[in-house]
C-alpha cells in the first residue's frame, strides 16, 4: 500500500511537471528518483547477503522515498499540499513524544498528570497556528509564537489549574516537546518560502549524515579491535557521550562532517538565486560541517531522553527526525541571515 501511494505520488508530480513544461524540474527529479532506486536496490542486494547494515539502509530509503515524494509535490504542484504533508509530519513526531510519557492521575517522576492535557492540546493547537503563519509568509511572527507566546501560556496554564506539584517537570516536558516538534521541525515549513530545492539540501544531507555516521562507527569499532593497545584505536574509541550512547565515536562524527560538508558542494548547482545572491561555497562548506555536528547532536539528545525514560527505541517518526530537529532551524536561519 505505501509502495503504492509513493508512486502514484511520484508519478502525479512527472505528469505536473511535464503539463507545465518544467523540463529542467522534471531532468532533477529523474535524477533523483533513479539515484534513490539505486540505493533501494543496493539496501535489497546487502539484505539478501546478510548485510551488517542492509535494514538501516532500507529503513533510511524508506524515509527518503517520502522525502523526495514532499520535494517533488513542493515542485509541482500548489505549496499548500506540501505544507499539508509537513505539517502531519510535525504531528506524529509530537504525538509520539507525549506517547512515551503516559499521563497518571498521580504524576510519577517519568509521567505526565492529567491535568497537563490542557497544556498539550495547546501545543497540538499551535501547530495549524505555526503553518499558517509559514503559509501566509509571516516571519517575523513564526519566530516568536511558539518560544514567547505559547512559552508564557502553559504556566499560566498551570497557574489557573491551582498546580502546586510537579509544575515544574511538566513544564519542561510540553515546553521540549512544542519546541522540538512544532517550532524546530517546523522551520521546515517556512524553509520552503525560501525555497523548496533548500529543504531537499537539508533532508537529503541531514539523512546521509546519519547513515554515513553510522557506518563510520561501525567501520572504526572493527578497526580499533585490530589494533586495540595502540594510539589509533584508543582515538577511535574516543566516544562522545559513552553514557547516553556507546557507539557514537568523536572520529565517526568528525569524519561524517567533513563527508557531509564535502557532499553539500554537489547542491550548488541546483540551488536558485536567492534575495542578495547565491550560495557560495564557503557558506555551503560551513552548511555541511554544521549538518554534520548538529546531527550528531540530534541523534544524542534523543538518545539521552530515551535513556531517562528506560526506552530502548522508539521505533517511528522520531528516530527519523531526532536530527532534523537540529539541523533544519540552523541551516534556515544561517542562509536566512546572510541572504536574506
Amino acid at each position: 500500500m505505501r509502495l503504492a501511494v509513493l508512486a502514484g505520488l511520484l508519478a502525479f508530480s512527472g505528469i505536473m511537471l511535464a503539463i507545465h513544461g518544467e523540463a529542467s524540474k522534471l531532468m532533477l527529479a529523474g535524477g533523483v528518483v533513479g539515484g534513490l532506486l539505486s540505493v533501494s536496490l543496493i539496501g535489497h542486494v546487502l539484505a539478501r547477503c546478510r548485510f551488517a547494515m542492509a535494514e538501516e539502509i532500507r529503513s533510511r530509503a524508506m524515509t527518503w522515498w517520502y522525502m523526495v515524494a514532499v520535494f517533488l509535490l513542493a515542485l509541482s504542484t500548489h505549496r499548500a499540499v506540501s505544507f499539508v504533508c509537513l505539517s502531519f509530519l510535525c504531528f506524529s513526531a509530537l504525538r509520539e513524544f507525549y506517547s512515551l510519557m503516559p499521563m497518571k492521575e498521580v504524576a510519577g517522576e517519568k509521567t505526565l498528570a492529567f491535568k497537563d492535557r490542557v497544556a498539550v492540546l495547546f501545543s497540538y493547537l499551535a501547530l495549524p497556528i505555526v503553518a499558517w503563519v509559514a503559509f501566509v509568509d509571516w516571519f517575523d511572527l513564526f519566530i516568536i509564537v511558539v518560544p514567547v507566546y505559547l512559552f508564557l501560556l502553559f504556566p499560566i496554564i498551570f497557574v489557573l489549574q491551582e498546580r502546586t506539584e510537579g509544575a515544574l517537570k511538566s513544564l519542561g516536558v510540553v515546553n521540549v516537546g512544542a519546541m522540538f516538534f512544532v517550532f524546530n521541525l517546523g522551520h521546515c515549513l517556512f524553509m520552503i518560502n525560501l525555497t523548496p530545492m533548500l529543504l531537499f539540501y537539508c533532508f537529503t544531507l541531514t539523512e546521509v549524515r546519519d547513515v554515513v555516521a553510522a557506518w563510520l562507527n561501525k567501520g572504526f569499532a572493527q578497526l580499533a579491535a585490530t589494533c586495540p593497545d595502540t594510539p589509533l584505536a584508543r582515538l577511535l574509541r574516543c566516544r562522545v557521550a559513552a553514557a547516553v550512547d556507546g557507539e557514537k565515536t568523536w572520529a565517526a562524527g568528525f569524519v561524517s562532517s567533513l563527508v557531509v560538508a564535502l557532499l553539500s558542494l554537489a547542491f550548488l548547482p541546483l540551488m536558485p538565486a536567492f534575495k542578495y545572491g547565491v550560495l557560495s561555497w564557503p557558506v555551503c562548506l560551513v552548511l555541511g560541517l554544521l549538518i554534520g555536528f548538529l546531527g550528531l547532536m540530534g541523534e544524542l539528545v534523543f538518545a539521552m531522553v530515551k535513556q531517562d525514560l528506560h526506552i530502548k527505541s522508539s521505533s517511528g517518526v522520531i528516530e527519523r527526525v531526532d536530527s532534523l530537529v537540529f539541523t533544519l532551524p540552523i541551516v534556515f536561519h544561517v542562509i536566512y541571515w546572510v541572504y536574506f
